[in-house]
Formats: C-alpha cells, sequence, structure tokens
C-alpha cells in the first residue's frame, strides 16, 4: 500500500500535490483571507492614486516594514531559500515585488478599482494556465478550455468597452492591469515550486524589493507626497500596504498555495472582483456599468470553470 502511494504520489508533479483534511480546510480558510486583503489592496491603490501619495510612497510602505519583521524568519530558514533555484527565486521577485506594484499603481492611476479587480486577480489564472501549458505540457480538460474562453472574453469585452469611451484613458489603465496579472501568474506559479514556509520567502521578497526601492532613491527616481497628505489617510494606507498587505496576506497567500495548489486558490480568488466592485460602489463612489458586470460575470464564472472548482472536492477532503 506505501508503495501504491508513493507510485500515485510520483506521477503527480509535486507543485499540483494537495493536502488533505483539516489542512487542505486551513488552506480554504487562508484563501479566502487573501480575497478579503487583496481587496482592500486594490482599493487602497486607487485611492492612492487620487491622492497626493506617490508609488514610492505606497512601495515603502509595502515592503520596508514587512523586509523588518520578517528577517527573523528569513534568517531561520536562510539555508532552504538559497537552495532554490535562482530562476524561481527571480520569478517571486519580478511577480510580486516592485514591477508588479509599480504596475498596479499606474494602472489604479487610469482605471476604476472595479476593474483592477476584475483584471488582475480574475484573469491570472488564464496566464497561470499558459504557463503551465507552455513550461510543464499539462493537458487541458474541455471545461478548464471553457473557462479560459469565458476569461478571454470577459476581458476583451470590458477593454473594448474602455477603447469605445470618446477620450478615456482606462484602457490604458486595462492593459497595465493585463501585464501585473501576468506577473501574478509568474509569482504564483513560482510560490508553488519553491514550496518554502510563507513568512521566510515573503520577507526574502521585502528585503530583496526594499534594495530595490534603495537603488531607486540612489538614483534619483524617488519622489514623496507624505507630507501633503492628510496624516489619516497615511495611517490607513500604512496599516493596509504594510501591515495587512506585506505581512499577513504574505503569509495567507503562501499557506493557501502550499495546502491547496494554484487552481483552486485562483477559484477561492475569484471572489476577489466581486468583493472590490461593491466596495468601490460605497467607499470610492464609483459606478457600476453594464461593461463592468457583464466582464465581472464572465471573468469569476470563468475562473470557476477553469480551475475545475466544485464544492464536493472542497469539503470532501
Amino acid at each position: 500500500m506505501a508503495q501504491l502511494r508513493a507510485s500515485t504520489s510520483s506521477t503527480v508533479p509535486q507543485y499540483r500535490q494537495l493536502a488533505q483534511g483539516n489542512a487542505f480546510q486551513l488552506g480554504i480558510g487562508s484563501a479566502l483571507a487573501t480575497v478579503l486583503i487583496w481587496s482592500g489592496f486594490l482599493l487602497s491603490m486607487r485611492a492612492g492614486a487620487i491622492s497626493a501619495l506617490t508609488t514610492y510612497d505606497l512601495a515603502l510602505m509595502r515592503f520596508v516594514l514587512p523586509a523588518l519583521v520578517l528577517l527573523p524568519w528569513m534568517i531561520r530558514d536562510w539555508s532552504r531559500v538559497v537552495a532554490t533555484s535562482k530562476w524561481v527565486l527571480a520569478g517571486i521577485v519580478i511577480g510580486a515585488g516592485v514591477p508588479f506594484f509599480y504596475l498596479s499603481s499606474i494602472g489604479a492611476s487610469f482605471a476604476p478599482a472595479a476593474h483592477s479587480g476584475l483584471l488582475i486577480p480574475g484573469t491570472f489564472p488564464l496566464f497561470v494556465t499558459g504557463i503551465a501549458v507552455l513550461v510543464f505540457k499539462e493537458p487541458i480538460s474541455k471545461q478548464r478550455l471553457t473557462g479560459l474562453i469565458c476569461i478571454a472574453i470577459g476581458v476583451l469585452s470590458l477593454v473594448a468597452a474602455s477603447l469605445l469611451e470618446v477620450g478615456s484613458q482606462i484602457w490604458k489603465g486595462d492593459l497595465i492591469f493585463l501585464m501585473a496579472s501576468l506577473l501574478w501568474a509568474l509569482y504564483t506559479l513560482c510560490l508553488r515550486l519553491a514550496g518554502l514556509p510563507p513568512l521566510a520567502i515573503t520577507g526574502f521578497l521585502c528585503t530583496v524589493s526594499s534594495a530595490a526601492l534603495l537603488v531607486l532613491y540612489g538614483l534619483g527616481y524617488a519622489n514623496t507626497g507624505l507630507t501633503e497628505t492628510p496624516i489619516t489617510t497615511v495611517a490607513i494606507q500604512f496599516t493596509i500596504q504594510a501591515v495587512f498587505v506585506g505581512i499577513v496576506a504574505g503569509f495567507t497567500y503562501g499557506f493557501a498555495i502550499n495546502r491547496i495548489g494554484a487552481e483552486l486558490s485562483a477559484a477561492l480568488g475569484s471572489l476577489t472582483p466581486v468583493v472590490v466592485a461593491l466596495l468601490a460602489i460605497f467607499v470610492l463612489h464609483e459606478p457600476f456599468t453594464l461593461s463592468t458586470f457583464l466582464g465581472l460575470g464572465l471573468v469569476c464564472g470563468g475562473v470557476l470553470l477553469a480551475s475545475g472548482f466544485s464544492f464536493r472536492s472542497v469539503f470532501s477532503r
């Protein structure tokens, strides 16, 4: 029996092996907690884009404090970190570090929060599957292909509607969000391949990103609007970026990826666009257009299909 289990396990790629029992349920809970934090992050990026705060200000909040707080965990597991493939580490740093952060911030200056919620967490399963097929030669089932087609149609409808708005620059934000989504897909796959403790790899990500920000400062690319921003706004942004996104979500997302895999995490992450769109109406007073509604339905439904999500598979483990 032990040999049979070992044989079965060996036929499944390491990055697709999932936890069982309570560990699986904890992974589900961590993914849902991450959804709430992501929603707050995307709303805060839009709020930051329309305030005096600069992208550099927000990036400092996002990476520096978490790097300091998580330093002990990074040092404790440093031998495991350096033993990981340099390409995988590079994918993690690029996919969720300064490049991703800057793209998210720049996109938020053009497009509403509902679009960021729809296009970043909503479409990265499309990129995850593309990478999995091209790099890992994974087959695509009919259900998964149908889901990916729904996602693509939803994205195209949203971008097309943005292009048709005369004088609008929302389409620029949409395209930038898609680039950010591609980076997040790279991060998700590399995080799963690394299999490192969440706090250790998050500390590594934040430390490298903080170093990159220091380089930008040395090159003269750092500008700040902190002195022109109300202290309440700064405090709210700091709490969201540094504490919740930088530390808490770094752990919950890494934990979820390691326990329930990239596909199921993506399926639960499809709730993010819904939460962001609803909160944007009440918090940022953004309009909820017909194109957003249609795109939301297609993308969220597509993510569920593409991931093979089913409630039976969740509660039977």
